[in-house]
């Protein structure tokens, strides 16, 4: 068989015996639930990593959306979204973490905390907080064994900040 026969159909810049059809990448997902409050460059304007997105989820009301970047596993970046009927007392009573700070100028209550490292993985900031949307967030960056959360509080607060701001 000629190659002029196996081409039977091809035209165009590239349409010889020795270069095969290119191939098309087909384009991510699109993002849904709690994925769409992640910003990418955002995040890595406020956390100086360029994150993808590793896996999302929903289970029962709540939509849970992690991050983490290509080349490692961690840092990584979840956010969870639950919707609520709590108000601030029931916020302030019932979902602040033991040992949790407050945190101003976020939702109608927020909370920081920063947990040590355990069994592998580095500590990480979580920020959470009552939305004025009747949603409760929780917003979660581990690090890498050595890494400094204490340093990394202001930044992740900020981001937090950022998702509120967007409220999808």
């Amino acid at each position: 068989m000629a190659s002029g026969t196996l081409l039977a159909g091809c035209s165009g810049a590239g349409a010889s015996a020795h270069e095969p059809p290119a191939v098309v990448s087909p384009s991510p997902p699109a993002p849904t639930g709690a994925c769409l409050l992640l910003d990418f460059p955002r995040i890595e304007q406020r956390l100086h990593v360029r994150m993808a997105v590793a896996g999302a989820a929903n289970h029962d009301k709540t939509s849970t959306c992690v991050a983490r970047p290509t080349e490692a596993a961690l840092p990584e970046l979840s956010v969870s979204v639950t919707p609520s009927k709590a108000d601030v007392a029931v916020f302030r009573a019932a979902m602040l973490p033991d040992g949790a700070k407050a945190v101003t100028a976020l939702g109608k209550v927020a909370y920081s905390q920063l947990k040590p490292a355990v069994k592998g993985r580095g500590p990480y900031v979580e920020i959470g907080w009552l939305a004025g949307n009747a949603r409760l967030l929780v917003l979660k960056v581990t690090l890498p064994e050595g890494g400094d959360a204490a340093a990394l509080l202001p930044d992740v607060v900020e981001l937090a900040k950022d998702i509120d701001r967007a409220g999808v």
